[in-house]
């Protein structure tokens, strides 16, 4: 099983006025649909699980590969992990901090 947890600094977004919340979003939500689960958490981020049923793996990496080049995501975004299991519920789920992943390899390539 394969979740992803995502969270958006939305007082920021709606101070700078650059962009709606709802729309950043509903382009977020977009890339999940069809194969995840979208579960609001209790504080204010978002987890999208795979569906057991249908084909989430191809549709995180989709997702994944898609937000990591769109600039509003990375300036706006505060918390985003990848959880996988690789299809065992016997195995904890490992967490990966792509945020912070992207942020280093971002900062390497720019010197």
């Amino acid at each position: 099983m394969m979740k992803m947890l995502i969270q958006l600094d939305e007082e920021r977004v709606r101070k700078d006025g650059k962009y709606r919340v709802e729309d950043m979003w509903r382009v977020i939500d977009k890339r999940f649909a069809g194969e995840c689960i979208k579960e609001i958490q209790s504080d204010g981020s978002v987890m999208y699980a795979g569906d057991p049923h249908k084909d989430y793996f191809t549709r995180i990496n989709l997702a994944t590969f898609y937000l990591k080049r769109q600039r509003w995501f990375a300036d706006y975004c505060t918390k985003w992990i990848w959880y996988d299991n690789d299809d065992d519920e016997d195995l904890p789920f490992q967490d990966i901090d792509v945020l912070s992943r992207m942020k280093q390899k971002r900062a390497v390539c720019a010197r």
